[in-house]
């Protein structure tokens, strides 16, 4: 609950779309809260708090570390010691009913509680059980959730939950900073004399928000209105049909909110302001790029018509190096690498949805946060499993240890209590979470890559990993190696926008130091796990195993990266992959398959994966711990 006094909702300057948002669902909580979006600082805390005295009902923060028990309920232990009856006590959920709930930091809840607010949000149902009793009650609120990462951060299905989506606005005005600066210090200066020189504003925005709340039931929208509306939402390639219900309320909240007594086009355009980001599919590019065989064969098509014209170039410029690539690599340079060698910048093949993957079970209890690999709780939080004796944590499986401790009640002196519990009694939790991983890729960017466009699906895989990634609280890193030498190109990162840059840079050519690879691939997992012990990392080798060049000159260079190989084995808690790209045909030397069983991970020949499935091998390679 909210006691403190909060910085008034008329005393933000700017912040338009957010207050706009805001006032919608104060005038139709049914059109379900605002996913507010923004950097750090950017008042987003402060708008939705500022929410509280315009709403009648309760308003409720959720901590980002709030545990399911705190969300949603859990028995009642003093009363059932007392009275030997269970009974539910009220988590935040139920407490947050006929009201406001605010998460600050949505984006980062861990999975378990996600799962939980979208099943009470789906339902209008909290469910608490205890002892085999499930106990349930009817609550509805206005949820708001501010983010720092963007709608793309919050998992879609609970997204689509927001009614709305709203960024606050960076200002670029001196003045409205320096305002900004003498009011917030006023605020804290004396907060009550600071509310209250607010209050005149703050009556006449509760008296115009009654007003159009008293205007809405007589606002309704004709088929012109409701063909409008469906189009809109059509257009946006938005899915399901939620979309069409939370558009048609904001048209008729924001009609209200100007007054009007129908809903006409610019209402609707400006409810689908709000409605509609949040739920946009990404648009298909306009000029989608052919197949490299189909470019190949219209760069063909196109120098048979240039030489048949007037301008029809000398024979050997067919040969020349600097000759028109074909679309594919359309968008490759050549210069001089490192090395000596040539090196082409391929680019960034499309991204593509990523399908599920790592969600295997770990059955060693971490104390780590995330979205990916299921895994015990060292922590009082995650999903309640089942009850053991072992005491870790403190986390009372009450009952469990009502159940222990029932058949010794009629030997046990009871002092006037329902129920005596002894230590030998007392059972705890165990519980189950998500974890993020390390994912390491080690990328041949030698001159074999350049084969077929290698290197652009290539990328195009790893940049699609790295916003899902994101997402999901994961750490990527990149390491390449060509000619003489290996380099960290993405040291451990969840930043998709630096990552995209680092790929966009990254070049192709030269000689294949395949040793110096698994051993800088390597030396970053070492380190992590020196840092983070509960770090679950993933080691994915992309190359055609033709290693040609040696750390140590005394080593063949494939006899060297297998033992850098069996070294990786060793360390248990490192998965791995191989993915062969080495071209199909009588010469095929196999060497990849060779490193795979030095690894003891999994082999793909890459060729046997369509455009765009280079993570299906990812959600098969990771094992069970």
């Amino acid at each position: 609950m909210l006691n403190r006094i909060c910085y008034p909702f008329t005393a933000v300057v700017g912040q338009n779309d957010v207050r706009e948002a805001l006032l919608l669902n104060l005038i139709n909580p049914q059109i379900g809260g605002v996913l507010i979006d923004g950097e750090r600082g950017s008042a987003k805390s402060t708008l939705a708090r500022s929410v509280a005295p315009l709403f009648a009902g309760p308003f409720v923060e959720v901590p980002l570390c709030v545990s399911a028990d705190r969300l949603c309920g859990s028995v009642n232990l003093e009363q059932a010691i007392e009275t030997g009856k269970l009974c539910a006590e009220n988590g935040l959920l139920a407490a947050a009913n006929g009201g406001i709930l605010y998460i600050d930091g949505v984006d980062l809840l861990p999975d378990d509680i996600t799962d939980v607010l979208i099943e009470t949000l789906s339902s209008g149902i909290c469910r608490v059980e205890g002892s085999g009793t499930l106990f349930e009650q009817n609550t509805s609120f206005m949820l708001i959730g501010a983010t720092s990462g963007g709608e793309s951060g919050v998992r879609p299905h609970l997204a689509d939950y927001f009614g709305l989506y709203a960024r606050t606005e960076h200002t670029t005005d001196a003045n409205d900073s320096i305002e900004i600066a003498k009011r917030v210090a006023a605020f804290e200066s004396d907060p009550a004399s600071f509310a209250a020189g607010f209050e005149p504003e703050e009556r006449e925005l509760c008296r115009a928000i009654e007003s159009a709340k008293k205007l809405l039931p007589y606002i309704t929208l004709t088929e012109s209105n409701l063909s409008s509306i469906v189009e809109t939402c059509l257009s946006a390639g938005v899915a399901g049909h939620r979309a069409d219900i939370v558009l048609a309320r904001t048209a008729c909240a924001v009609a209200a909110l100007h007054g009007k007594t129908a809903v006409d086009t610019d209402d609707i355009a400006e409810a689908a302001r709000f409605v509609l980001p949040h739920r946009r599919r990404d648009p298909a590019p306009e000029q989608q790029s052919s197949p490299p065989e189909a470019e190949d064969k219209d760069q063909s098509e196109q120098n048979d018509s240039n030489n048949a014209g007037e301008n029809k170039k000398p024979a050997d410029a067919a040969q020349s190096p600097r000759e028109e690539p074909s679309r594919a690599d359309s968008s490759t340079e050549s210069r001089k690498g490192a090395s000596g060698g040539k090196t082409r910048n391929f680019r960034v093949g499309d991204e593509f949805d990523v399908i599920p993957f790592g969600h295997k079970k770990d059955r060693k209890p971490r104390a780590g946060a995330g979205k990916r690999t299921l895994t015990k709780s060292a922590r009082k939080s995650g999903r309640y499993l089942y009850a053991t004796a072992l005491r870790r944590n403190d986390d009372l499986a009450l009952d469990a240890t009502i159940r222990a401790a029932a058949p010794c009640q009629p030997f046990r002196e009871k002092h006037n209590v329902a129920i005596v519990i002894r230590p030998e009694d007392i059972r705890e939790k165990v519980r189950q979470r998500r974890m993020s991983n390390l994912l390491v890729f080690v990328v041949d960017a030698s001159g074999s890559m350049g084969v077929q466009s290698r290197m652009t699906e290539t990328k195009g895989a790893i940049l699609s990993l790295l916003r899902d990634a994101y997402v999901r609280r994961d750490k990527i890193a990149l390491v390449t190696f060509s000619g003489n030498d290996a380099r960290v190109v993405l040291p451990p990162t969840g930043s998709p926008e630096r990552g995209y840059r680092l790929l966009r840079e990254l070049e192709t050519g030269g000689r294949t130091p395949l040793g110096a690879g698994i051993d800088k691939g390597l030396a970053i997992i070492q380190s992590e796990l020196r840092k983070r012990p509960d770090t679950l990392p993933l080691f994915i080798l992309i190359t055609d195993g033709h290693g040609n060049v040696s750390i140590d000159p005394s080593k063949r260079p494939l006899n060297e990266a297998l033992e850098k190989c069996e070294k990786l084995q060793a360390i248990k808690q490192i998965d791995s992959m191989v993915i062969d790209i080495e071209k199909p045909g009588a010469m095929r030397f196999g060497f990849a398959a060779g490193l795979a069983s030095a690894l003891g991970g999994k082999y793909f020949r890459l060729e046997q994966l369509k455009s765009g499935e280079l993570l299906n091998i990812v959600e098969t390679g990771r094992k069970e711990l």
